[in-house]
């Protein structure tokens, strides 16, 4: 393990063991270290700007409360917690969004959002997806890049990936974390790069 991981884990641990003591500068650390990550998840699944935001702010309200509980036993995984609360809100507002659109008459339908993204939305979207596939072909290690793009891009459930590259469930959540952390620390590269 590196150095700037071992420091972001050590952060990580603090700030959960902070919030569990309720400090509430700990939980607003939390929301602005992750709220642009919970708020992609979302937007993708979700893929109405004003319902992401919802889910956003459900994901958060989700997340500090198994926090205060104590649910967060690997504070070094948090990220992953954190993604994971996110798409499971996302697709649950999904999942109740077509429960209502089904049990409701044809009458008002045009009362139900439309789903998909408008244009300006898909620009950004489209935008965003050729920065993330450009960063992730100019990775130095192939593996990171195979796993990255079929999980992120492709979305091969973990499953599949473990089966065809031979790995255990712990060995996949390393490799990983290790390939994302690579992965963004050359993404905030170009991010500085095109801000000049």
């Amino acid at each position: 393990m590196n150095v700037v991981t071992e420091r972001t884990d050590a952060k990580l641990i603090e700030m959960v063991s902070r919030i569990i003591e309720g400090d509430p500068a700990a939980e607003e650390e939390l929301v602005v270290r992750y709220k642009r990550g919970v708020a992609i998840i979302a937007a993708r699944i979700v893929r109405n700007y004003s319902a992401a935001e919802d889910v956003a702010q459900e994901t958060f309200r989700i997340a500090l409360e198994k926090i205060r509980r104590g649910d967060v036993r690997q504070a070094d995984r948090l990220s992953g917690f954190i993604c994971g609360v996110a798409r499971n809100a996302a697709i649950d507002y999904v999942r109740r969004l077509r429960s209502f659109a089904s049990s409701e008459d044809i009458s008002n339908a045009e009362q139900i959002p439309d789903a998909a993204p408008d244009q300006l939305e898909e620009i950004i979207n489209q935008e965003r997806a050729a920065i993330v596939r450009r960063v992730i072909n100019e990775l130095k290690i192939e593996r990171d890049r195979d796993l990255l793009f079929r999980y992120f891009v492709r979305e091969q459930s973990k499953d599949e990936i473990c089966a065809d590259l031979i790995l255990t469930s712990a060995q996949f959540n390393n490799v990983i974390s290790r390939a994302i952390a690579r992965f963004k620390e050359l993404y905030l590269r170009h991010i500085r790069r095109a801000g000049q």
